[in-house]
């Protein structure tokens, strides 16, 4: 065997043996270890996902954290220590005397205990009254607005008008559940740190009918325009009669049952007056009668 036969042999032997090992290691070897590495990258990406999850989570527990230490900060309201009655009858006491406790007429009956929480309970209080509308509106505000945690709840407001009253008016019946919380949290029932509110005046009432069922009595047996009788008149006053016969002087502005003198008119000898009859505006003129004589006729 020549040695060109020989070297092509051992040549192609060794070409045969390149060609096996590199197909075995690109069709099988390393695809299985693509595959691996393949698992290996979807196990990184899946750690660093979940990571990346948990970093947000991280995030927005922070967020929830100072939101909540700055409300801690900043509350306005404080749990009482204890659930001593006397406490809450005595903030309703100073409320009432704050709301005008002359036209403010409160009732206050203890009604139990409840629970809240583990750590927070509530005594609850039935309250019901008369007054007027600024009083109780007030009365309501300062509860609410107090540094004390009251909560008030089922408020019925009942309104009738006052006929025996001066003046027009509507006086309210009210009613309402007071809650007041107490615990034995000692964080919670530190005192709040911020100035006491104060109201803001008010300037409507939307129980004040516009027109009412019925008009104030004469309670101070003012002058009754409808009733009496011009007996003289100047520029600047006017002497009327009453009914029961009395004089009495009277000028521009004076004021009359239901209304005031508006003006005086000399040249028609006439004294007119504005009225309001329970939100029905209206205009009453007097004037002087003179008594005309008749001459007898000869027979």
């Amino acid at each position: 065997m020549s040695y060109k036969i020989r070297n092509s042999i051992v040549l192609g032997v060794l070409l045969l043996l390149v060609i096996g090992v590199g197909g075995y290691i690109t069709m099988f070897y390393q695809p299985r270890k693509i595959t691996g590495y393949n698992i290996e990258v979807k196990k990184i990406q899946a750690q660093l996902s979940d990571n990346s999850q948990q970093m947000a989570a991280i995030g927005a527990m922070e967020s929830t954290l100072r939101e909540t230490i700055l409300r801690w900060e900043n509350r306005t309201k404080e749990f009482s220590g204890t659930d001593a009655a006397s406490d809450t009858y005595t903030f309703l006491s100073d409320a009432m005397d704050e709301s005008g406790s002359k036209n403010l007429k409160v009732n206050v009956a203890f009604t139990g205990t409840k629970t809240a929480s583990k750590q927070i309970n509530y005594n609850t209080y039935k309250i019901d009254g008369t007054s007027e509308f600024e009083n109780i509106f007030r009365f309501i505000w300062l509860i609410e607005n107090g540094r004390r945690l009251y909560k008030i709840h089922d408020v019925v407001l009942k309104s009738a008008e006052r006929p025996d009253a001066e003046r027009a008016g509507v006086r309210l019946a009210f009613e309402f559940e007071l809650q007041s919380y107490f615990t034995n949290e000692k964080s919670l029932s530190q005192p709040v740190m911020r100035p006491d509110s104060t109201p803001q005046p008010i300037t409507s009432n939307a129980f004040m009918p516009l027109i009412f069922a019925t008009v104030p009595q004469n309670t101070r047996n003012l002058v009754d325009p409808r009733n009496i009788l011009v007996k003289a008149l100047s520029s600047t006053r006017a002497l009327v009669q009453t009914e029961d016969g009395h004089l009495i002087t009277l000028k521009l502005g004076s004021e009359v049952y239901l209304g005031r003198v508006s003006s005086l008119n000399v040249r028609e000898g006439s004294v007119t007056f504005s009225m309001n009859r329970g939100g029905i505006a209206d205009v009453i003129t007097k004037s002087i009668v003179f008594e005309k004589k008749q001459r007898g006729l000869p027979q």
